[in-house]
């Protein structure tokens, strides 16, 4: 269900498992216990971005297919607006914006909220004037 081979990596000390094949491990785990609602927090943080993006591909087909409810704390908007069916932005522990990453893109509802999702589009432009494609 997470991408490693029972017969290749089953006897495996946790030290002998990269930091993504450690992750899908914990998320494995997690799963085993079949909970109602599976709370991550920063679960790809420590990944490489090639990994990262790899395992949360995968873990949103995983999601899909289980049907599995998960809340998933993150700090990075690229992987909220990716991941996520609902968003709840929080700002010195209040809750000042939620609804679909669609919803929050096109009408966010607070001035903090815009600045977050208008993040990964400023990302997005900068690379593009890095690569020297018009932006």
């Amino acid at each position: 269900m997470v991408g490693l081979d029972p017969l290749e990596y089953s006897q495996r000390y946790p030290r002998e498992l990269s930091g993504g094949q450690q992750q899908r491990v914990g998320v494995a785990r997690a799963l085993a216990a079949k909970p109602d609602v599976l709370l991550m927090d920063e679960p790809f943080g420590a990944l490489d971005p090639i990994t990262r993006d790899e395992i949360q591909g995968q873990f949103k087909t995983l999601q899909g297919a289980l049907g599995l409810t998960v809340v998933l704390v993150t700090h990075d908007m690229t992987e909220a607006l990716l991941l996520a069916d609902h968003i709840v932005v929080m700002k010195e522990g209040r809750i000042v914006g939620k609804g679909t990453p669609s919803e929050l893109m096109a009408k966010p509802p607070h001035a903090y909220v815009k600045r977050l999702m208008d993040m990964p589009r400023r990302q997005a432009e900068r690379v593009d004037r890095i690569a020297g494609r018009p932006g």
